[in-house]
């Protein structure tokens, strides 16, 4: 099931990405003639409210919200390890910083935190400034739930009995950590990335329904859901529903790659 999830997940990104590079027209593109028209030979699932043709849209939400959502992952991976590996091998005193900063994050309510972040921040950003804004933050206040995890796994590798005879070879802590740590600790960052990415693009999906997430015109999933706000979409074509289906399936596809891993 996960080489399937693969595939199907490297099918999706093949046919945006040929979308996006064999489109006429670019997604900021705006054919006045052409308001939410049907689908046509020009425009293959018609337009949206503005003219912009929706597969050319709907191609680059997916690409930039799985680009987005990887990224922040590996960030947010990337800090949970560094956090937690640090803490397992810090002086206690500062293991219990981290470990007590961990929980003060984790004691607040994420996605009210995130909101009211980004609600902070200036709503005027550019277009891609305000993706990667949007990104960054997603993993700057994900990280903490991991990074404990992580702690926890680096904990147990510390008191194996390997490590104990590393330790009295002689060998540096940091080099044991970097060279010997991370390798067993591998499998644990690959989940934590594998679980992140899910979160964060449900997370991008309902700031941009806020109006706080990636700015017009770059498309994006919150921007999609965004246009069926009123209920004239419903009675478009069906096409206008594409985005909420891409989007489940990625999820579904996300699912099966984490419950493989």
């Amino acid at each position: 099931m996960r080489r399937a999830a693969i595939v199907l997940l490297c099918a999706l990104v093949a046919t945006a990405a040929s979308v996006l590079l064999w489109s006429p027209t670019g997604y900021a593109t705006q054919d006045r003639e052409q308001i939410s028209a049907p689908s046509s030979a020009r425009h293959w699932i018609g337009t949206d409210d503005l003219g912009r043709d929706r597969s050319v849209r709907v191609a680059a939400a997916l690409l930039l919200g799985l680009a987005g959502a990887s990224a922040a992952s590996a960030l947010a991976a990337t800090l949970a390890a560094i956090v937690g590996v640090s803490a397992a091998f810090a002086p206690k005193p500062l293991a219990r910083a981290l470990l007590y900063l961990c929980d003060l994050f984790l004691t607040l309510p994420w996605l009210f935190l995130l909101m009211t972040v980004r609600s902070a921040l200036p709503l005027t950003l550019a277009p891609l400034q305000s993706a990667a804004v949007t990104f960054i933050l997603l993993a700057v206040l994900g990280w903490p739930a991991y990074a404990r995890v992580t702690c926890a796994g680096t904990l147990r590798i510390r008191n194996a009995d390997w490590f104990l005879q590393a330790r009295a070879s002689g060998l540096h802590p940091g080099r044991v950590a970097i060279r010997h740590v991370m390798p067993h600790l591998r499998p644990l960052l690959v989940t934590q990335f594998l679980l992140c990415i899910p979160a964060f693009l449900v997370s991008e999906a309902n700031l941009g329904t806020l109006a706080l997430g990636i700015s017009e015109p770059v498309p994006s999933w919150g921007a999609m859901l965004l246009s069926l706000e009123h209920a004239s979409a419903f009675s478009g074509p069906a096409w206008v529903f594409l985005p909420i289906v891409l989007l489940i399936v990625v999820l579904l596809l996300l699912q099966l790659l984490v419950t493989e891993a």
